[in-house]
This record gives structure tokens, sequence and C-alpha cells, in this order.
């Protein structure tokens, strides 16, 4: 009863509704993130941009998080009706152009090494095995996703790796300390972005015996936890970030960090709203790259 209510009043929205809908339920918005967060990637490691870099992003977040969702059916018809809706309808056109969007992600990388595409493929390599059952029968657990924090360091790592190797890899250039940097400012707002999503999905966990950690340690522990690593890495990460990044980089460090800060504090708030969920958790990403963009045009002009 609950799944059709929530159908008709799908069907029955304006046609801007359904649009956005569209957009954010078909992972087009969050492909637009990994343009943003490839962006601010290369700002931080020195890099000009070039359309392989946000190509092969866009590509891969539109991809493996399709896949996800596919995977994750059980869970999003509880946690977030309206994208289930959405998804089970298009199911065989996500599926498909996932696949082809994750081929051409590789065609891309192909072009600049065979490293290139071994990075590529770490998101793809961790979905897989972070969604799907897989583990032995006997083991407690059958899916990573199900290991207490094992699926929000999965996702972290996933995310972080591509975004920190992929643009040196490209450049054809070896690493320095911004590629920590870059790797350590993406594995914490991604794992705050994970943990924030589990507990506006706690409901549904609970139901699904997915023990996450707001599952286990309650909406407020998780919250003060969130809180207390934001503060601690990005503090640290502000201090080496003054001797080794540009301006703009540095600007968008700390309000990667303070905006991670407040989106945390108010979790309570917005995680009643799944739209409202999606777009301030996942579009800080976009948000900061426009930050960047503007501040970069600030100062060479």
């Amino acid at each position: 009863m609950g799944e059709y209510t929530q159908l008709s009043r799908y069907s029955d929205g304006t046609a801007v509704k359904q649009v956005l809908d569209a957009i954010i339920f078909s992972s087009v918005f969050l492909a637009f993130t990994g343009v943003g967060m490839a962006y601010i990637s290369c700002s931080f490691q020195g890099f000009p941009v070039i359309w392989e870099t946000l190509g092969i992003m866009f590509l891969v977040t539109y991809s493996v998080y399709n896949i996800d969702r596919k995977a994750d059916e059980e869970e999003d018809s509880i946690n977030h009706s309206a994208r289930y809706s959405f998804t089970s309808r298009h199911a065989k056109f996500l599926f498909i152009s996932s696949i082809f969007a994750y081929l051409l992600a590789f065609v891309i990388a192909g072009f600049h090494g065979i490293n290139a595409v071994i990075v590529t493929s770490i998101p793809l390599v961790c979905g897989l095995l972070y969604s799907f059952p897989w583990l032995p029968k006997g083991f407690k657990y059958r899916r990573l996703k199900e290991i207490p924090s094992v699926k929000n360091l999965v996702i972290s790592f996933a995310w972080s790796s591509i975004l920190a190797l992929l643009p040196a890899l490209i450049y054809e250039v070896s690493y320095d300390i911004t590629m920590l940097v870059t790797l350590i400012y993406f594995f914490l707002l991604v794992f705050v972005n994970t943990v924030v999503f589990d507990m506006r999905d706690i409901d549904g966990d609970s139901l699904s015996g997915i023990n996450t950690i707001p599952v286990m340690l309650g909406a407020e522990k998780t919250r003060f936890m969130l809180l207390s690593m934001s503060i601690v890495l990005g503090t640290g990460m502000s201090l080496i970030g003054i001797f080794r990044l540009s301006i703009p980089a540095i600007v968008v460090l700390v309000v990667g960090f303070i905006y991670t800060l407040i989106y945390v504090l108010f979790s309570d708030r917005i995680g009643g709203n799944n739209a409202i969920c999606d777009v301030v958790a996942d579009g800080q990403f976009i948000i900061l790259g426009c930050v960047l963009f503007v501040v970069s045009g600030l100062i060479d002009g």
C-alpha cells in the first residue's frame, strides 16, 4: 500500500518534478558530481583539466551507482520508494546504458596505458564486491556491504583512489604529497557522505539485517564520530595544504570541510527528506567545483 501511494504521487507530479527526479534517480546528477570531483582533484595536484579525466569520472560514476542500485532494490523499496519506483520502471535502460558507459570509460583510459585502465576499474570491482553476495555461505555475511563499517571503507577507497591516481596517469607524471592530500580529502568526504546516508536509511537497513555504523552506534554517537573525524583530519589537511596547494585549492579544501561539518550537524533535519539529502550530500562536489571555478577565475583575472 505504501509503495502504491508513492507511485501515484510520483505519476501525478509536475513535469518539472519528473525531470528532476529522473536526473537524480538515474544517477546523472551523481555523474556530474564525479565531474566536480575530477576537477577538484586536478586542481589539488596542479594539473590542467582535460576532457578525458572529466569524461571517465562522469561515465564511471553513472555506471557504478546504477549497478549498485540494482543490487539494493530490497532496501530501496523501504528507504527510498520514489527512487525504487523510477529505477524499477527503467531497469533495462539503466542497466544497459551503465554497461556501455563503463566500456566507454575503459576505451578512453586505454589510450593512456594499462595502468589507467586498472585504476579506472577500481570503482567497478569494489562496487561488485560490495553489492553482490560472493562470500562463502558458511560465513556470517554474504556481501561486503553487510559487514559493519566495511561498506563505508570500500566506497571511500574506491572513489578516493581513482580520483587521486587517475590524473597523474593521464598526464604521465610521478606522484607527490599532493596526491596523498587528494586521497585523504576525498576519502574523508566520501566516508562522511556514506555514513550520513546510512543515518537516513537506518530503518530499512535494520529490517534488512545490515549492521551499518548508525544501526550499531545510534544517530547521535555516529554524528559525534563524523564531526570529530572531520575536525581532526580537516585541520591536518588544511595545514599541509597551506604549503603545497594553490590558493584556489586551499579555499576549496577548507570550504569542503566546513560544508561537511554543517550538513553533519543538520543531518537529522535533512535526513527525513530524501531529495534534500541527495542534493545536499551528493551535490557538495558540484558546489565545490563551482567555488573552485570562481576563485580560480578571480585569481587568474
